[in-house]
């Protein structure tokens, strides 16, 4: 079995200048902005533009986190997030 590991295990996997889950989400605001057109294309354009320096902002990670609190991710091994007591 062969896995390719990156040269620095330090450093997020970067497509262009992006993170690999900025990636994601600048390629499919592109897409949705393309389909929909017009002012709504071009308001999820500039809410993008405006959330990327917002998003780099914080530390790294902090989008799954943000789903998991939200309710919409769930971490194998570890509490939800409306548990305030936690037992092993």
């Amino acid at each position: 079995m062969d896995e390719r590991l990156p040269q620095y295990l330090h450093r997020p996997v970067q497509i262009l200048w992006f993170g690999s889950d900025e990636f994601v989400l600048v390629m499919s605001t592109v897409f949705v902005a393309a389909i929909v057109g017009g002012l709504i294309g071009w308001m999820l354009i500039g809410a993008l533009l405006l959330f990327l320096p917002w998003k780099r902002s914080k530390p790294r990670g902090f989008l799954p986190h943000l789903a998991w609190r939200w309710g919409l991710l769930t971490f194998r091994g570890y509490p939800g997030p409306t548990q305030t007591r936690f037992f092993e």
